[in-house]
């Protein structure tokens, strides 16, 4: 079983690794415009969560 499928910390992790890889390559290619937006998503991912009461 792979650690990333049963451990939510360990995907939040991976997904943001590769967001701020992509960022780079959109960087290098000059698309500023989708390099912006993904930078949004980073910080919305970076943003702690208000637990949700039950």
């Amino acid at each position: 079983m792979d650690l990333s499928e049963t451990d939510p910390t360990v995907t939040r992790a991976l997904a943001l690794a590769l967001m701020r890889q992509a960022k780079e390559y959109l960087a290098a290619t000059n698309d500023v415009d989708a390099a912006d937006q993904l930078q949004r998503a980073i910080d919305t991912l970076l943003t702690p969560r208000t637990p949700v009461a039950a």
